[in-house]
């Protein structure tokens, strides 16, 4: 198997990651920050206050993007599996 093709696949997983992954992080980041930049500001320091938006948050974006982010992993996977004998042989 050739360097090339192993530092393609690779990189084609690691940015399959990032496009699923994302989305998903990049709201929790920003509700942290949000809920944080509050709580320090009014001095409520209770775990549940960070929990619950974040989780919210997190349902809501999967929710809106499930369906993408599902289709593209499937797309994924099938290409994967179709390069398998390239791969192999």
């Amino acid at each position: 198997m050739e360097s090339s093709l192993i530092i393609e696949l690779i990189l084609t997983a690691m940015r399959m990651a990032v496009i699923l992954a994302g989305p998903v992080l990049l709201t929790v980041l920003v509700v942290g920050i949000v809920i944080g930049a509050l709580q320090s500001a009014t001095q409520i320091n209770e775990p549940s206050v960070v929990f619950v938006p974040k989780m919210l948050a997190v349902m809501l974006v999967l929710a809106l993007t499930g369906a993408t982010t599902l289709g593209l992993f499937v797309d994924y996977v099938r290409e994967m599996i179709t390069r398998i004998p390239a791969i192999a042989g």
